[in-house]
Formats: C-alpha cells, structure tokens, sequence
C-alpha cells in the first residue's frame, strides 16, 4: 500500500471532511469497511452547495430511499468500538486517481470533485456502479464541477491570495 499520509497537506478541508464523515456512515449502515460508495453517500450527507447529493438526487425522498437500499444490503456487523476501518482496494485506488486527477488539472489542493471523477473513471468502483447506466456519466460530472466552479477551484483561490498580499504590499509601500 502507497503512503498517503505524506500528502495529507494537499487535501483541502472539504476531502478530509468527506474522508472522516464516510467512516461514520459506513459504520452507521452497518459496515466493517469504507468504499467509494461511502464516500457518495458521505457527500450527500455533509450537503454543501457543491455537492453531489444534487447532480445524483432530485429529492430528499430519493436520497432517503437509496440509503435505505444501501443499509439493507450490508452483507457484514460494523463493530463500533473500532477508531479506524479500512478502505476498499477501489476506494484506495479512487483516492490515488483524486491526486492524479488535481495534479493534472495543476490544482494545489485535493477536493471532493476530483474524488468522484476518479471514482467514475473506475468501473471497479462501487460510486460507477450506481451510475452505470448513464454512457455519458464522466462527461456530465466533470460539466457539474466545471459550472459550479470546483475544478478551478484551487487557482481563484490562489489569485485572490496573491491580490490580498500584493494589496496589503502597496498598503505598506504608501505609509
């Protein structure tokens, strides 16, 4: 297994939250493991403006309904007393996809956008098997994160950061 603790400074906020509550969800749905379908359902779960909940669901009700199918097809007894679980080899695998994914797009961070375009690139994953049915899955995805602006996420953030700084130098260059 590859070391990922080295990169942990490249996930933003939002990835280690989603990574942190989908240990919590796979537990409370009675699993003894993480997999990229626990990622899904932890996004849908946490319900940022960006989140996935809404490219994938038109309702509540829908959500709900899929959750349900997902807690009833739990084939193991989560223990509760465990501090970790571990991740699939498809969710491992999808999380290493994520950082090829931001480091080809010259993103500093890692966000939860490139996770599930990497989990839809994997037709091992469990996240790709919910949408299978759709040939054109990866194409509407990545149009999802682009409008919403999450795959240019990381270089607007740096340019108001270097702006700020480059505004806060003039400050101090005029007193």
């Amino acid at each position: 297994m590859k070391n990922i603790q080295h990169l942990e400074n490249s996930f933003s906020t939002e990835f280690k939250e989603l990574i942190s509550k989908s240990r919590d969800v796979a537990i409370g749905l009675g699993y003894d493991y993480i997999s990229t379908l626990h990622f899904f359902l932890a996004d849908c779960e946490i319900k940022r403006p960006n989140s996935i909940y809404y490219f994938a669901f038109d309702n509540d009700k829908e959500y709900q309904q899929f959750k349900t199918f997902c807690a009833q097809h739990s084939d193991t007894i989560a223990d509760l007393t465990q501090s970790s679980i571990p991740l699939t080899k498809e969710a491992e695998k999808t999380i290493w996809t994520a950082i090829d994914e931001q480091q080809s797009r010259k993103q500093l961070y890692i966000f939860p956008c490139h996770l599930f375009i990497a989990a839809i690139k994997n037709d091992k994953s469990l996240f790709y098997e919910c949408f299978k049915h759709n040939p054109d899955i990866l194409a509407a995805l990545t149009q999802y994160y682009t409008e919403l602006g999450e795959l240019n996420k990381a270089e607007a953030h740096d340019t108001r950061s270097a702006g700020f700084l480059a505004s806060l130098a003039n400050l101090f260059k005029s007193s």
